[in-house]
């Protein structure tokens, strides 16, 4: 008969990406993750493998959450110009009180600057993670161009390459002391560069 896990897996894989959000995972010891967990450091060898692997689902998680929220946001909707600006206001706009700059970021993305270069693992989450995300935006632009919004010369693939690039780039200049008025018109002016008709 299995053991019987003694807590909820979802609550504390939520608080263990808080912690790594907040510290980044190298300097997230195992000692930092039992006390914002509340639990020993064998149930999460146990239950987890290891810090590496609980860090790991928590990116599984957040991406799985990500990727949901973006496919809303952008696939069938009538106004892919109005989505997008909004999807893009909403990233420029993140506060979170515990940052000395407002923001913290998109949790992948700062998976990226802190630990691609450094281990093949994480680059290929990361690089998996671009092509699921360009996937959903030429699908997106693809759909805009068929409805007549997006001029019909347009190469959807690799105006999705360039949102995502946008994207990704505001994620993390978000977490600097840019003003958030000329973030946001920067936003506005990045949207409305594409082809629209």
């Amino acid at each position: 008969m299995p053991r019987e896990t003694a807590f909820d897996e979802t609550a504390i894989l939520e608080r263990a990406r808080n912690l790594f959000w907040e510290k980044g995972y190298t300097a997230t010891s195992i000692q930092d993750l039992e006390a914002a967990l509340g639990i020993r450091r064998s149930s999460i060898y146990n239950t987890f493998g290891g810090k590496r692997q609980l860090y790991d689902r928590t990116l599984a998680q957040y991406q799985e959450e990500n990727l949901s929220r973006l496919r809303t946001a952008l696939l069938n909707t009538p106004d892919l110009r109005a989505a997008l600006i909004t999807l893009f206001t909403q990233a420029a706009s993140q506060l979170h009180p515990e940052c000395l700059t407002s923001s913290r970021g998109c949790y992948i993305v700062n998976a990226t600057t802190e630990m691609a270069n450094s281990c093949a693992d994480a680059l290929t989450f990361v690089s998996d993670n671009r092509e699921q995300f360009t996937t959903i935006l030429h699908e997106a632009l693809a759909g805009s161009q068929v409805r007549g919004q997006l001029d019909k010369d347009a190469d959807p693939m690799e105006l999705a390459d360039f949102l995502f690039l946008c994207y990704n780039g505001l994620q993390v200049v978000v977490q600097t002391r840019i003003e958030r008025p000329a973030l946001l018109r920067s936003v506005t002016r990045c949207i409305n560069s594409l082809p629209w008709t």
